[in-house]
């Protein structure tokens, strides 16, 4: 009965010194290993580190100029200047169209043109000496006028038979062949600018006040796996989707090599904080009790202390110290589980890893005589 007495006092005394420990504050660990044996643990340094907070997110790529190349004249195909999937400059021409009808037009505009250009002249010297009256004049510069206008409407329409590239960019297989009669409005091909490429992807709601134009991107795509490519947010839509709450950005990437291709998708990431300097510890050291946060140090003395800490920014692997602890702090990551307030501990080799390195204590001497317990 002596025996039980004694077990439930110690209970108790166990119950209140756990209670005093919440009551200041600090998250209660477990019982100390017996006899005070050091117990071994992998431990690492609170560093100093760069540090840029990354948004993964989804995105697919597409042109960023997309145009159907159409014919604007009625008329029959005499060139092709391009090969299907090839890349061609601005100002390249495409299609050439039958111009006979367009240059013979352009002819006869412009002979019109002389005529009223003469008359014209004649008209100004015959009202000068008060031969015409003036609303023949006013007759004979209309007929200039429209004269004018017939020949550069007869121009442009011989210009429309040579079809150019408005952009750089590759042109899709061509729907028509050479000797093919076409109408106007009708598709030849398509065009799509390669260079720079659009990244489209959705920005979730609580993201959206860390968006800017101009931010860095980066994009890993499936089809090149281990081959990022850079780009910066050019577009941020003014809306968000009421659906999904998600704000549309787009990404320009340059693709000079023609890498990338309209359509791909991949991970993208997005770099919306970057920190010069941050107090950074593997993500294993933090520990959670509740509503509690925080870390088991080690002390001057080799011993164990639970610290609560603010954390920040969580990354792979790592997380940001806010507050709880500074520069060159000795932190518990690995073997914590068997510490309590207190416990005394020695470093593993592993600790050197990061940045911790301390040979382990010499083995505890045997007791000397009179010390054996009974």
């Amino acid at each position: 009965m002596f025996s039980r007495l004694r077990l439930d006092f110690a209970r108790v005394f166990l119950t209140v010194a756990l209670g005093l420990l919440v009551s200041c504050g600090k998250p209660p660990g477990p019982a100390a290993p017996p006899g005070g044996m050091a117990m071994p643990v992998i431990a690492a340094r609170v560093r100093r580190q760069a540090l840029e907070e990354k948004l993964p997110l989804v995105g697919s790529l597409q042109a960023k100029e997309d145009i159907r190349v159409v014919s604007e004249l009625d008329g029959r195909v005499v060139k092709i200047g391009f090969e299907s999937g090839r890349t061609v400059e601005a100002g390249a021409p495409l299609f050439e169209l039958d111009s006979r009808r367009q240059r013979a037009l352009r002819d006869e505009a412009r002979a019109r043109l002389d005529l009223a250009v003469s008359e014209l002249k004649r008209g100004e010297a015959m009202f000068q000496s008060k031969t015409i009256p003036p609303q023949e004049l006013e007759r004979l510069r209309a007929a200039h006028a429209t004269a004018d206008a017939q020949l550069a409407a007869a121009a442009a329409d011989l210009e429309d038979t040579v079809i150019e590239a408005p952009f750089r960019g590759a042109v899709s297989e061509r729907e028509v062949s050479v000797g093919q009669f076409v109408r106007r409005g009708e598709e030849l091909a398509l065009l799509l600018q390669t260079d720079p490429l659009e990244l489209v992807f959705q920005i979730p709601e609580r993201h959206v006040g860390q968006i800017a134009l101009g931010q860095a991107i980066e994009l890993n795509t499936v089809a090149r796996p281990g081959e990022p490519f850079a780009g910066e947010v050019g577009y941020i839509s003014p809306k968000l989707d009421e659906d999904s709450r998600t704000l549309m950005v787009k990404a320009y990437l340059p693709n000079p090599d023609g890498k990338l291709r309209a359509g791909m998708f991949g991970t993208v990431e997005l770099a919306f904080r970057a920190l010069d300097s941050a107090l950074i510890l593997p993500e294993t050291a933090v520990l959670m009790d509740a509503d509690r946060v925080y870390v088991v140090g080690v002390d001057a003395e080799k011993k164990a202390v639970f610290r609560p800490v603010k954390t920040g920014v969580r990354l792979a692997g790592r997380i940001e110290i806010v507050e709880g602890l500074a520069e060159g702090d000795i932190v518990v990551i690995e073997g914590y589980q068997k510490l309590g307030p207190g416990s005394p501990v020695v470093f593993a080799p592993e600790s050197a890893e990061h940045g911790v390195e301390d040979p382990p204590p010499a083995e505890n001497p045997a007791p000397a005589a009179g010390d054996s317990k009974s």
